[in-house]
């Protein structure tokens, strides 16, 4: 199958994005944590009770300052839901044009998972409030605050993301020359980047080729409210 998958730094750890038609390429390894050692910066061998309240005044301000970004919503549309086995669900998902869109296996707590089983539907999108820690894997992994249904202007701004980020045209490009087999192998990884447009026109371009459920390779790629699975979830 022919892949890749570019890695990039977004949600203050990272980004990712999969790319069309080239080589296999290794799950990008998580970025180096420095020894404290050798990276300390070095402290006066005694503080004033001036200097401390000044240090401690400029904390709380910058707690302040900066805890809206302890967070970040996103809107996923969900392939896979998962929360009665494993406190899980996958979706599709994006915040804005600078962070991270594309597959995201989200995890839940026991009380989110059991209110998730109940509310969550497959083939829906909601807004789920992340914590500020993503990991390097493929797909990354997050942990949901909160959650719920998304609204129109959800889905509308939803749109307007994957309208920015799309690489549907250069996937398309790469297409022409590679199998069915091969089209729709890469096309489960990248369509969660594609619009509601892009894919309606990637399904009739799949058909022309050929492309049934009795197919033997499974195409995930589906409209919204048509999603039934995906790559990850197939996994677990």
């Amino acid at each position: 199958m022919k892949k890749h998958v570019l890695a990039a730094t977004l949600l203050l750890t990272m980004t990712l994005l999969t790319a069309c038609g080239a080589a296999d390429s290794a799950t990008p390894a998580p970025a180096p944590v420095q020894d404290s050692a050798e990276t300390e910066t070095p402290q006066p061998e005694t503080e004033t009770p001036e200097t401390e309240a000044v240090a401690e005044d400029s904390t709380e301000e910058a707690a302040e300052e900066t805890g809206s970004a302890e967070t970040i919503s996103f809107i996923v549309d969900i392939t896979d839901n998962m929360s009665a086995e494993s406190n899980t669900v996958i979706g599709n998902a994006a915040a804005t044009a600078e962070n991270y869109a594309g597959i995201m296996e989200i995890h839940l707590d026991d009380a989110l998972a059991e209110q998730a089983k109940d509310e969550i539907e497959v083939g829906k999108a909601y807004v789920f409030t992340i914590g500020p820690a993503m990991t390097m894997s493929i797909p990354p992994q997050v942990t949901a605050l909160d959650f719920a249904p998304a609204t129109e202007e959800d889905l509308a701004r939803l749109e307007e993301v994957r309208a920015e980020v799309s690489n549907f045209q250069d996937c398309m490009k790469s297409y022409e020359s590679m199998s069915l087999e091969e089209i729709v192998q890469d096309a489960n990884l990248n369509y969660a980047l594609w619009t509601q447009e892009e894919i309606k026109e990637f399904t009739e371009f799949i058909t022309q080729k050929g492309y049934t459920e009795d197919s033997e390779i499974k195409s995930y790629v589906n409209l919204r409210e048509d999603l039934n699975g995906s790559l990850p979830g197939a996994a677990n």
